[in-house]
C-alpha cells in the first residue's frame, strides 16, 4: 500500500444551519491522483480549501506527510502545496516571467530557475509562447501555462478546482491527455475537484463523491462507477432508472427481479419480496433489429420513441413497458437505420445493471 501523504480526521465545518461539511476520515496516498466529484454545491471546493490550508475548519485535524497541521506550522506546511483557481490569474511581463514567479518567490537559484523552465516548457509545449503575453493566448494555451506554473514548483501536493471547465470539447480533451501524462511522470500527488464525469473517469486513480458536504462513496474509478451504493449516486454518475421492482429470488448467482411482467436477472443481493431500483448506463445498452444468440441475459423489445443527439452521441428512447434509454455513436445510429416508431430488441447484461434499495 502506498505511504499515507494528507490524512483528515473528524473534520467539520458548519457554514449555515442547514448546511455542514462533515468528513470524519479521508486519506490521500502519496503520487495519486484523487479526484472528488460531486454535483455543485456539495462542499467539494470548500474541502479543497480546508486541505489546502486556506480555511480553517471548525474542528479536526489534518496531517501533513504525518505532520499535525497548527497554527505554529500552517505557513510552513502550506508551502509544500499548490493550489490552483478554475480561472488562471496572471501578472504582467511574459509567459516566461510568469513561469518563474513562484521559483524566485522561493529564492531558488537562476540556474536551477532555467532549468525547470526548460523542462516544464517542453512538457507542456510552451516553447512558442515563452517571450508572448499570456493575455494574447487562447483559452486553452491559457490554460497550459496555468497548469505549468503549478508543476514548475515541483510541489508535494496539487490542488485543482475544476481546471477544465470551461474549455471546448477538442481542447479540452488534448489537455486531459497531456495533464494526465504529465501529472503521472512527476509523480505529484493530486486532489481534482470536478463535477464532470469524463474528467473524473480518465483522470482518477480513486475516486470520491460528494453530497451535501459528506464523503458517501469511494474507491476505485471502475467500482464506484459500475457499483454504485445509492440511486442518488446512480444518477449523478450518469446512470439511469431502468425500473423498480420486487426481488423474488435467485439463480446461478443472479438476482432475479419482477417488474412490468418481466422478470430481470442482475448481480445483487436482496431479499425475496425487497423492492429494489434497477439503474444502468445508457451506453451499457445494445440496440439490434434481431435478437442474437448472445451471453446477454435481459433483452427487452419494444418501438424508437425518440431520437435525438447528445454531445457526440445518439440517444434513443425505447417504450419496452417502460422508458429505456441507449446511447449509441452516430456509426450505430446509420447502420441500424433506426426511425421513431421502429422495433427494436434493446439488451442489458446482468453485469451492467446495479441494484439498490428504493
Amino acid at each position: 500500500m502506498e505511504k499515507t501523504e494528507l490524512e483528515v480526521k473528524n473534520l467539520k465545518l458548519t457554514r449555515s444551519s442547514n448546511w455542514t461539511l462533515n468528513v470524519p476520515s479521508f486519506e490521500l496516498r502519496k503520487g495519486e491522483c484523487l479526484v472528488l466529484f460531486g454535483p455543485n454545491g456539495a462542499g467539494k471546493s470548500t474541502f479543497l480549501r480546508v486541505v489546502a490550508l486556506l480555511e480553517e475548519a471548525d474542528r479536526g485535524q489534518i496531517y501533513y506527510q504525518g505532520r499535525l497541521v497548527t497554527d505554529g506550522n500552517r505557513t510552513e506546511l502550506g508551502r509544500r502545496a499548490v493550489y490552483l483557481l478554475q480561472k488562471p490569474v496572471f501578472f504582467k511581463g511574459t509567459v516566461r516571467d510568469n513561469l518563474l514567479l513562484g521559483l524566485k518567490f522561493r529564492r531558488f537559484e537562476s540556474s536551477e530557475q532555467e532549468k525547470r523552465l526548460e523542462a516544464i516548457s517542453h512538457l507542456f509545449q510552451l516553447e512558442p509562447y515563452l517571450n508572448r503575453s499570456p493575455f494574447e493566448l487562447s483559452g486553452g494555451e491559457k490554460q497550459r501555462v496555468h497548469l505549468a506554473r503549478a508543476f514548475i514548483i515541483q510541489p508535494d501536493f496539487l490542488f485543482l478546482d475544476e481546471p477544465f471547465n470551461g474549455l471546448d470539447v477538442d481542447l479540452k480533451d488534448l489537455l486531459l491527455e497531456d495533464f494526465s501524462r504529465i501529472r503521472k511522470s512527476t509523480g505529484t500527488t493530486t486532489i481534482l475537484v470536478t463535477h464532470n464525469r469524463d474528467e473524473a473517469a480518465f483522470l482518477a486513480d480513486r475516486i470520491m463523491v460528494m453530497i451535501d458536504g459528506e464523503i458517501v462513496q469511494a474507491g476505485p474509478v471502475e467500482e464506484v462507477f459500475s457499483r454504485p451504493a445509492t440511486p442518488d449516486i446512480s444518477r449523478l454518475l450518469g446512470h439511469e432508472t431502468l425500473v423498480e421492482g420486487i426481488a423474488v429470488g435467485e439463480e446461478q448467482g443472479l438476482l432475479k427481479i419482477s417488474a412490468h411482467g418481466q422478470t430481470i436477472q442482475a448481480y445483487g443481493s436482496a431479499q425475496p419480496g425487497q423492492r429494489v431500483i434497477l439503474t444502468f448506463r445508457p451506453e451499457e445498452v445494445i440496440l439490434t433489429k434481431d435478437k442474437p444468440r448472445t451471453s446477454v441475459r435481459n433483452w427487452f423489445y419494444g418501438p424508437v420513441e425518440e431520437i435525438k443527439s447528445f454531445d457526440r452521441m445518439i440517444l434513443v428512447s425505447v417504450n419496452c413497458g417502460f422508458n429505456l434509454k441507449a446511447l449509441i455513436s452516430r456509426a450505430s445510429l446509420e447502420e441500424l437505420n433506426l426511425q421513431a416508431g421502429e422495433q427494436v430488441w434493446a439488451g442489458i447484461k446482468a453485469s451492467a445493471l446495479t441494484v439498490a434499495a428504493p
